[in-house]
């Protein structure tokens, strides 16, 4: 009964020492997810902005809508807005034009069958012509849709579709390809059951990824926003809720981990596509190395006791946009965690883990 009570004395011992050392070896490290924070107000769409751009969005809306009406003698389209707009991971670009795209949806060709549709250069046309006379700028006819750009401002995207009676998805009016599967409210929806189920940090930790990309791409391939949506959202770690800076690394780490076993994304909802399938052996290396690059340079600013050496180091990745600490008179360093160590996935205390 004594070796009992003696072990028991001894394992509560331990437990509490590596407690206390972990603890000390944690309280060392510079915390930087204030500076995060700042940095994510710096680069999301801000209220005024997002109210600038629902007027643009809204005028185009009644161009298209009159012209369908008055002109085509047809019924009036319906709109969906997609993309990073709806999900809310929307950034301020560096060169500060923003991108939104809204979607236009041909309802009086919903009843007819797709053999009789036209194709998708004249409906392309259709909405060229509804909106030539919004800006200065001609609108843009691209493959995917039609660009209306608000010169030095921002543009608007209007991806065209047909959902007909009988079909569960709409096809986009693809000007080269014809009429393509796509469904982009599928997309939509399932992001923010990501976000519902995980946490609201991982919006920002989407903008976190795009303006990575917006700083360092220079002419590079990346992945485009979407893929970085879907691969922070995979790959999301879970116990880093109030640190940025570690959540982002390890996310980071993950993604390089999974990607470097094999590089292939799908998407997670119909349609059910390859999204690297363009990307050349070279392009996957480059990216690999720049994301290993970008996880060594985070995982020394996680470890250093100096926030104004870590904050340089955030710079190096992000531009000057992130903000640099300049540390009090008496500065404290507050408890933080590795993000992660070698290859490991990251832990913060016990309970960081991949979702």
């Amino acid at each position: 009964m004594r070796l009992v009570k003696d072990g028991l004395i001894i394992r509560k011992f331990l437990s509490s020492l590596i407690n206390t050392l972990n603890y000390e070896v944690k309280l060392i490290m510079a915390e930087c997810n204030d500076l995060f924070l700042k940095f994510n107000g710096e680069i999301e769409l801000k209220n005024s902005k997002k109210t600038s751009l629902r007027t643009s969005r809204n005028s185009i809306r009644n161009d298209i809508i009159n012209h369908f009406e008055k002109k085509l003698k047809v019924s009036k389209p319906k709109f969906w807005g997609q993309g990073s707009y709806m999900m809310n991971t929307i950034i301020k670009p560096i060169d500060g034009e923003y991108d939104i795209d809204d979607g236009v949806y041909l309802e009086h060709l919903a009843e007819i069958d797709e053999e009789e549709w036209p194709t998708a250069e004249t409906v392309h046309n259709w909405i060229i012509k509804a909106v030539q006379d919004r800006t200065h700028t001609p609108p843009k006819n691209k493959n995917t849709c039609v660009r209306v750009i608000y010169k030095g401002n921002y543009h608007i995207d209007l991806p065209i579709y047909i959902k007909s009676k009988d079909s569960e998805h709409p096809k986009l009016a693809h000007k080269t390809k014809g009429w393509v599967d796509s469904d982009p409210k599928e997309l939509t929806n399932w992001f923010k059951g990501q976000v519902s189920s995980k946490d609201t940090q991982l919006k920002r930790l989407v903008r976190y990824f795009k303006s990575w990309k917006d700083f360092k791409k220079n002419g590079d391939k990346f992945p485009s926003g979407m893929i970085f949506t879907i691969l922070a959202a995979n790959h999301y770690v879970e116990g880093y809720e109030d640190a940025d800076d570690s959540a982002f690394i390890a996310v980071a780490q993950e993604i390089y981990d999974a990607l470097n076993a094999n590089f292939s994304l799908n998407r997670p909802v119909f349609p059910e596509e390859e999204l690297f399938e363009d990307w050349s052996d070279t392009a996957k290396t480059n990216f690999l190395s720049k994301l290993s690059t970008l996880i060594n340079n985070g995982q020394k600013a996680l470890e250093t006791e100096d926030k104004a050496e870590a904050s340089k180091i955030w710079i190096k990745q992000f531009g000057d946009r992130f903000p640099e600490f300049t540390p009090p008179k008496e500065q404290n360093n507050v408890e933080k965690g590795y993000a992660l160590k070698a290859s490991a996935p990251p832990i913060l205390g016990n309970y960081g883990r991949s979702s």
